[in-house]
């Protein structure tokens, strides 16, 4: 059964410098993230690039990447599309691989109505053997997720969770709320707010940041569930010179520089994203020091 729960890392992926994906660099990040008590990887998200993937690209990326981890952590793959016949097709392509769940992000460019919404998850968790974890991710797809519309979709029991990565808290407040059971896990995809989701009976994150900080993303979940909010509020407030230098750069340059810079070479975005210049790698050279000086990384 899918462990809705903890830390999950929304692991970048790889590439080569020619811009093709690099199995070695892969093995070697998932090496490190391995080394960690995760409760599972993603991939093929937002900080994955799957928008700039081929389908078979992303296909043989999984497949690598779950026959690599061979059932040491979860793998979450993300198959979400823009129409519900591509998604049902490529998520069941995917599901022939056995991933412990499917991460689904809304259609975008014509944001759907809720109604819209409900079917086509619906439709989706019911051509598919494999668990769903909705993907609200309304800054970049343009429509929100709302929480009368999980409590409905919660009901299905394909639909196991839902990723939030609208830095709305009250909207996650509402989907736990609102959830059709307390197995249904909500977790944060916006990593400044972990904290804050724990704090108000959420389940964990799908984290970007987890690809550097690691250990101390996962401290955040450790110490809160042993009430130890004092250092879970340490561990959540180091995350920040990490967050402020990945907004300076379009999504995953800047993320995939400082886990190079911290010594796994993840190579290049995919184009058009280039990735910081040297006034920029100075600086996340400079956080990087400041994280090994104090033992964070």
């Amino acid at each position: 059964m899918t462990d809705v729960s903890g830390i999950i890392v929304a692991m970048v992926t790889p590439l080569a410098d020619d811009q093709k994906i690099s199995y070695s660099r892969t093995d070697k990040l998932l090496d490190k993230l391995l080394t960690y008590n995760i409760n599972g990887i993603f991939i093929l998200g937002t900080n994955g690039e799957a928008y700039s993937l081929t389908e078979d690209e992303k296909f043989s990326f999984a497949k690598h990447v779950i026959e690599y981890v061979n059932h040491r952590t979860q793998i979450f793959v993300g198959t979400g599309l823009n129409s519900t016949s591509e998604t049902i097709a490529f998520s069941q392509r995917i599901a022939t691989l056995n991933p412990d769940a499917l991460s689904v992000v809304t259609p975008y460019f014509v944001p759907p109505t809720q109604e819209e919404l409900i079917n086509h998850f619906e439709k989706l968790a019911n051509s598919v053997n494999v668990p769903i974890i909705l993907y609200n991710m309304p800054g970049k797809t343009g429509v929100n997720i709302d929480p009368e519309t999980v409590a409905e979709l919660s009901k299905n029991p394909n639909i196991v969770g839902v990723k939030d990565s609208s830095g709305n808290i009250e909207n996650m407040r509402g989907y736990l709320k609102l959830r059709a059971n307390k197995e249904f896990g909500v977790l944060s995809g916006s990593d400044s707010k972990i904290l804050a989701l724990l704090e108000a009976g959420g389940d964990g994150a799908i984290a970007a940041t987890a690809n550097l900080l690691t250990q101390n993303d996962v401290d955040i979940y450790k110490y809160y569930q042993d009430d130890n909010l004092k250092m879970a509020e340490k561990c959540q407030s180091r995350i920040e010179p990490l967050r402020k230098i990945l907004h300076t750069r379009t999504t995953p340059s800047a993320l995939k520089a400082t886990v190079t810079a911290s010594g796994i070479n993840v190579g290049p975005a995919k184009d058009p994203v280039m990735m910081p210049n040297s006034d920029e790698l100075e600086d996340i050279d400079r956080m990087i020091s400041y994280y090994r000086t104090n033992n964070i990384i």
